[in-house]
């Protein structure tokens, strides 16, 4: 039962981490480019939490169902 729950989690948090990179991927190129980002989240709205702004007016959010 437990071997279940752990391989559970771990493919949720190893999904979560490939997401993260792929997301930070667009996050980049938009930068690179001179695309205004407005918002960079961690999982799927409605925003649960913001963890702040940086100077160019990027909002760091933290959602309710942090998967992806």
């Amino acid at each position: 039962m437990i071997t279940i729950f752990l391989g559970i989690l771990l493919t949720i948090l190893v999904f979560t981490f490939i997401v993260f990179v792929h997301e930070m991927g667009h996050f980049l190129t938009a930068r690179f480019t001179g695309m205004k980002v407005e918002e960079f989240g961690i999982g799927i709205p409605p925003k649960a939490k913001s963890l702040g702004k940086d100077k160019k007016g990027t909002e760091y959010t933290l959602n309710w169902l942090p998967i992806g």
